[in-house]
C-alpha cells in the first residue's frame, strides 16, 4: 500500500463563480436588472470561489425578485459566524428560504445513506406515503411532488 500525493484544489475565480451564479439566477430573464447584478456580484464575492455555494445562492435568487430580498441574503448575519467556511453559510441561507413543505421533503432525504441512488418517482411516492405532500385544487399529489422535486433541484 502506498500514499498518494494530495492535490489541493483552489476555488473558482470570481468571474467563473459569477458566471455559475448568473447561470442559475438569471436563466430565464431576458434582461438583467443592473442593481440586482451589482448585489449578486457582492453575494458571489462571499462565496469564496465555491461552486456549490454559487449554485445554491443562484438557485435561491430565482425565488427572490426584489432588491430588498437580495439585500437580505447579502447582509445576512450567517456570513459573519466564527469558524465558518464560505459554503455552510450559503447552504444555510438556501435552506432557510425554503417553504416549510420543501424543508420537510428535503429533510426526509436524510433517511437515505450517503450516495444512495433513488429515482424521482420513488422519492415522490415516499413523500406521498409519509403525508409530506398532498393534492391541491387542480393538481394531484404526484404533480405536487414533481413541482417540489423540480424546485428542490433548482435550489
Amino acid at each position: 500500500m502506498g500514499a498518494y500525493q494530495t492535490h489541493d484544489l483552489s476555488g473558482l475565480s470570481e468571474d467563473d463563480c459569477w458566471s455559475l451564479f448568473k447561470q442559475r439566477a438569471f436563466r430565464d430573464d431576458k434582461e438583467e436588472d443592473e442593481e440586482l447584478v451589482k448585489i449578486g456580484k457582492e453575494i458571489v464575492s462571499k462565496c469564496g470561489g465555491s461552486p456549490l455555494a454559487a449554485k445554491a445562492l443562484g438557485g435561491l435568487r430565482r425565488s427572490k425578485n426584489t432588491r430588498n430580498e437580495w439585500l437580505e441574503v447579502k447582509e445576512s448575519s450567517l456570513w459573519t459566524l466564527p469558524n465558518e467556511n464560505h459554503i455552510l453559510p450559503a447552504l444555510r441561507l438556501s435552506y432557510l428560504h425554503l417553504t416549510p413543505t420543501l424543508k420537510q421533503c428535503f429533510a426526509f432525504c436524510a433517511i437515505f445513506p450517503k450516495d444512495t441512488r433513488i429515482s424521482e418517482q420513488e422519492l415522490i411516492h415516499l413523500w406521498m406515503a409519509n403525508s409530506l405532500i398532498s393534492p391541491r385544487a387542480n393538481l394531484d399529489a404526484e404533480e405536487v411532488g414533481n413541482i417540489n422535486w423540480n424546485e428542490l433541484c433548482q435550489k
